[in-house]
């Protein structure tokens, strides 16, 4: 990922904080999309969307499969303990977990981070449709 930052005279108004994290049905299965993307350094903005979107892809109704989408995000050490502790919940079990986006430091921290964590299945695929298939196909 090329760390391409900005800065924004107003970064709530950035599109990466404006777009909407939602479920998407997909060959016969549910993947919840967390849109992570597009929020350059701005790490708190990020926590901010994790936290309000949390309210709603820990429900038992959302999906136990989740693709978190983090092209030109800055993933910082924060980030990554409110991920592993958003998928680490009482409230919620996850099946499979996807990171899209990540380069290679933030990959190795995730994966270091998520060991031994959960009893999900978790993958690392820049291809937003690769990514999808993983997701969804079977067990086994």
């Amino acid at each position: 990922m090329k760390k391409a930052y900005i800065d924004a005279l107003n970064p709530k108004e950035l599109p990466g904080v404006k777009k909407k994290s939602f479920a998407l049905p997909f060959r016969g299965g549910e993947i919840w999309f967390e849109h992570l993307d597009g929020m350059y350094q701005y790490t708190e903005l990020v926590l901010e969307k994790l936290k309000n979107d949390s309210d709603i892809f820990l429900l038992p109704s959302k999906p136990a499969n989740i693709a978190f989408v983090m092209d030109e995000t800055l993933i910082t050490e924060n980030v990554i303990d409110e991920i592993v502790r958003l998928l680490c919940s009482d409230r919620k079990k996850f099946m499979r977990v996807c990171f899209t986006g990540t380069d290679r430091k933030s990959k190795r921290l995730l994966k270091y981070a998520l060991c031994n964590k959960g009893t999900f299945a978790v993958a690392f695929i820049n291809d937003t449709e690769k990514a999808k298939e993983w997701l969804i196909k079977p067990s086994g």
